[in-house]
């Protein structure tokens, strides 16, 4: 039996899909999760938020991150932003890597997950 190791999931609270990477990390769930969450963003009525929580200091396979990443969610029309909770320098290698080809500078750090919902509860308040 296989436990997924990236978990995926909708807020119901505002338009943000959750991302929850595990310390280890399954190289066929790196695809599979970034499919589900351009799934969910198909899926939503607008602008969408990709919420990724990496404070269990992930081991990423960077190349199946930087593919899952750049033909999955970075493409897609609903997403607003990565707003990206805890600290990896090779997530950062990733992030600079992503912005230098896509052109898309969409990614914002934070220190916990109230912070960036924070950010988003505000952003929805100016619109």
């Amino acid at each position: 039996m296989h436990t997924t190791t990236i978990l995926v999931s909708k807020r119901d609270d505002a338009p943000v899909v959750l991302m929850t990477w595990q310390q280890r990390v399954n190289e066929r769930d790196v695809l599979a999760a970034f499919e589900q969450v351009d799934r969910l963003l198909n899926e939503s009525d607008g602008s969408c938020y990709v919420l990724v929580d990496i404070r269990s200091n992930p081991q990423f396979p960077i190349a199946a991150t930087l593919k899952g990443a750049a033909f999955g969610p970075y493409r897609n029309r609903n997403m607003a932003e990565w707003l990206i909770v805890g600290v990896n320098p090779i997530a950062r290698l990733i992030e600079r890597t992503l912005t230098g080809v896509t052109k898309h500078d969409i990614v914002r750090w934070f220190d916990d997950e109230t912070e960036a919902l924070g950010y988003v509860r505000c952003v929805q308040d100016k619109v």
